[in-house]
């Protein structure tokens, strides 16, 4: 029995849009000539791989093997030709790469215009989201390398660090009670106690997000619980917000250094605060010439 890729995309995609008819417009071919060709594939395979009685339709037993077959299957023949575009010296290929909003917002810029400029033919796709999300991309396989920061939880992502900063404490420029300890061993950003932050509000970045999760366990080796006026999912909204004098956040140098000047900045904790971005890829998988090529202008571009 022979079999090509045309028949795992057809019944993919109609498993996808439960539906023979949302199928044929996506595959722009008929509903009768798909319907047609599901039924020569059934009886070739002597299976019923859709329920018909159902709507929206559903997969039979055996068309659930079919679909996770066929998927790994296409997965192994695109993995087969990322590695012929590898043999293509990088003139041609793709690469998706992960990256958090804040490596988006501060290390895209200075990296995109240098690869793109050496590796013009590779396509590039983007996708930004928090670190938990992240690393479930890379274990499915849909992202090849992600920018982002340690922790991480699944022991499958290898990573190569690239760059540790530090976190910050942001105040209002207003802010003028708070008693600062100087500290010179960690350069001239005066340090300041978690104690004279006691009766302020804070705004913090969400749960899930790497920040606020050295900033959770900070506060909790103290014993400390802060007095949370809000959360956002940004770290431009939260210095925004610090600004027009709302309460405290927690800011890496990158976005410190780069943001208005109407706002203080504090070390904080012995040593200080730090987190760190690292390169992560699939652990045990081929990590392709393209990815391997942006791995490298990263860490050349991070260095300086």
């Amino acid at each position: 029995m022979f079999m090509d890729f045309k028949q795992f995309e057809y019944v993919l995609t109609i498993a996808k849009e439960r539906s023979f008819s949302k199928a044929a417009k996506k595959l722009y071919i008929s509903q009768p000539s798909l319907s047609q060709y599901i039924n020569r594939i059934e009886s070739s395979l002597k299976v019923c791989l859709f329920d018909r009685t159902t709507n929206p339709l559903k997969l039979t037993y055996e068309g659930e093997i079919y679909v996770e077959i066929a998927s790994s299957i296409l997965k192994l023949v695109e993995n087969m030709l990322q590695r012929f575009d590898d043999i293509d010296g990088l003139s041609g290929g793709k690469l998706n790469i992960g990256l958090t909003p804040s490596k988006a917002n501060h290390l895209l810029p200075k990296i995109l215009p240098v690869f793109k400029k050496k590796y013009p033919g590779i396509k590039l796709t983007l996708t930004e989201s928090t670190s938990n999300i992240l690393e479930e991309l890379i274990i499915k396989d849909m992202v090849d390398v992600c920018l982002m920061n340690l922790p991480l939880k699944n022991h499958n992502i290898a990573y190569d660090e690239i760059l540790s900063e530090e976190i910050f404490v942001a105040v209002p420029m207003e802010f003028k009670n708070m008693a600062v300890n100087s500290n010179k061993e960690f350069g001239d950003f005066p340090m300041i106690s978690v104690n004279d932050l006691k009766n302020e509000k804070f705004i913090l970045l969400r749960p899930e997000q790497r920040i606020r999760q050295i900033s959770d366990n900070f506060f909790a080796s103290l014993g400390f619980k802060p007095d949370i006026l809000l959360e956002t999912s940004s770290i431009e909204t939260s210095i925004k917000l610090t600004e027009a004098g709302m309460g405290i956040s927690f800011v890496p140098a990158s976005s410190a250094l780069s943001s208005s000047s109407n706002i203080k900045y504090y070390r904080i904790g012995t040593p200080p605060l730090k987190w760190t971005t690292v390169m992560a890829y699939r652990e045990n998988t081929h990590i392709t010439k393209a990815a391997q090529a942006f791995m490298k202008v990263v860490e050349n571009i991070i260095g300086k």
